[in-house]
């Protein structure tokens, strides 16, 4: 008896299998499970890049594929794509797709103003319009980029707009808009959490931790109008692409934003938009006078003939130093260094220079130079003016004109 049911249960899986498959022939399902095993989903970016207030960095394409390499050819399949948000084991559906017919290619873009807790995007690719016959599924991850904190100086009002990252503080508390998509509450921050723990919208943070914890440790630290990021200093006004003033320092690094003081820590460079106050050292007497460059510029103010001897170090440390220096008199300054031959003009080396009349000005840069028009030296002090003097005729010395 047992033997008679093996055997009944055997040409049952059989006669089964037969009818499967006579059904494939006839429906030409065959076919497309033959497809089905090649078939396979491309997607491009692998990830999807997100800005922190929810702009997508390019557009998902979803291509549909069948083989390897120079074999690939596309296909088509109806298509399923899910925006979801996925916290722990717990999957919240916030947008899906499903196209009426066959694609072979399909591209996405999530709005801006939605969706502010997304972080997967599933996409499956089907046989059939009723979603039964699975053929591939693809899962991209949702990668967003941190905010910038950025103050609001003014109060909380329910038509404000506030952006991802920016801040208020109310009663010793810092309130940080902390969705994606820009928006406010109908209620004050510190009503809407009281009612609202769990909606993400605002953050508290003790003012202390804020300022210490916070904002020092993301992309920009800000003390007092300075703000620092990576290896710049930069100023938090500046100017918009239309030379508009603005304070939004997170466009730095577009012409959105262009500072009105940019220092660079690593190289030493320096932009500005205002003006430079040099050092000044004004001279009243007619003594000799010590010029020690640390200031870079020198005013002799005397109504007597006045003897300035310039002194400081020779080493390379010093190159590239840049000073003048102003008769603010009505007597004559002779300008000399503690050794001679160290002034150049149109290619020959002087000893004194001499500034003959009232406002007559000098500048020099103390600059490396061949040992053989230097006398063996090799430093000099070039004059950059030289239109404003003439060789005298005893050798060693230049003359204002």
């Amino acid at each position: 008896m047992k033997t008679w049911y093996v055997l009944k249960w055997a040409c049952q899986a059989l006669l089964a299998g037969l009818h499967k498959l006579y059904d494939m022939i006839l429906t030409e399902t065959f076919y497309l499970v033959a497809e089905s095993e090649r078939l396979w989903i491309g997607v491009n970016p692998e990830t999807v890049s997100l800005d922190a207030n929810n702009v997508q960095a390019a557009p998902l394409q979803v291509r549909f594929w069948a083989g390897e390499g120079s074999n690939k050819v596309a296909m088509s399949a109806y298509l399923t794509l899910r925006v979801e948000s996925i916290v722990g084991s717990s999957v919240t559906k916030l947008f899906e797709d499903k196209t009426a017919s066959k694609v072979s290619s399909y591209d996405y873009t999530i709005p801006s103003d939605k969706y502010a807790t997304a972080n997967r995007i599933s996409i499956y690719a089907y046989e059939d319009a009723a979603r039964t016959k699975e053929i591939d599924s693809k899962l991209v991850n949702i990668i967003v980029a941190n905010p910038t904190p950025f103050p609001r100086s003014e109060d909380w009002n329910v038509d404000n707009v506030y952006k991802n990252g920016e801040y208020l503080k109310q009663d010793n508390v810092l309130y940080m808009w902390t969705s994606r998509v820009s928006g406010n509450t109908e209620i004050s921050p510190k009503e809407w959490i009281e009612a609202h723990q769990e909606s993400g919208l605002w953050t508290p943070y003790p003012y202390d931790k804020l300022i210490a914890a916070e904002i020092a440790l993301l992309n920009f630290a800000l003390i007092g109008s300075a703000v620092f990021q990576d290896e710049y200093m930069i100023s938090q006004q500046g100017v918009d692409a239309s030379g508009n003033p603005t304070e939004d320092y997170r466009k730095f690094g577009t012409n959105a934003f262009t500072p009105n003081l940019k220092l660079n820590f690593k190289t030493g460079d320096c932009e500005l938009s205002g003006s430079i106050r040099r050092g000044m050292v004004v001279f009243d007497s007619e003594a000799p006078h010590q010029g020690i460059t640390k200031n870079n510029i020198y005013v002799c103010k005397s109504d007597s003939n006045t003897l300035i001897t310039l002194f400081f170090s020779s080493g390379s440390r010093s190159f590239g130093t840049e000073f003048s220096i102003i008769n603010g008199g009505s007597g004559v300054v002779s300008i000399g260094y503690i050794i001679n031959n160290i002034f150049l003009f149109k290619g020959k080396q002087y000893s004194i220079v001499k500034l003959n009349n009232p406002g007559d000005i000098v500048e020099f840069i103390y600059s490396p130079m061949t040992a053989s028009v230097t006398s063996g030296m090799g430093v000099t002090l070039v004059i950059k003016n030289k239109s404003d003097f003439k060789a005298s005729s005893d050798g060693i010395t230049l003359e204002s004109i």
